[in-house]
């Protein structure tokens, strides 16, 4: 299962509104708005927020899949969600833990979950 996801926070980054969605390659999606204002508003928090509600939707599901692949245009994101970079800003790590809290759960039910980076342009 390919989930594409993308977050963002507009008018201003950070302090604007952290909005967020996802896409499987399912057809299925999701997308809303996380929150307001705020030093914790940022563009990071956008693209872990539209991870964590893809993630969740993927737990949901009745039949788990044996791999899904998340494909963002974040390079901190993927990163960090391979565990090659580590969290370091304060306001990523609750949000980030829960992520990788939700990876470790998928990957106890044998599921593999691999982040990929891809450009902008074919994030949409």
């Amino acid at each position: 299962m390919i989930v594409y996801v993308d977050g963002s926070v507009q008018p201003q980054n950070p302090g604007g509104v952290v909005g967020y969605g996802w896409i499987a390659d399912t057809g299925d999606s999701g997308f809303g708005i996380a929150f307001e204002g705020g030093e914790s508003a940022t563009n990071n928090i956008g693209e872990y927020t539209s991870c964590a509600a893809a993630l969740i939707w993927v737990l949901s599901r009745r039949t788990t899949p044996v791999a899904v692949t998340i494909k963002s245009d974040s390079e901190l994101l993927v990163h960090q969600l391979n565990g090659e970079w580590r969290v370091k800003h304060a306001n990523l790590k609750p949000i980030a833990a829960i992520v990788h809290m939700m990876i470790e759960t998928l990957n106890e039910r044998g599921t593999e979950v691999v982040a990929e980076w891809i450009p902008r342009e074919e994030n949409k």
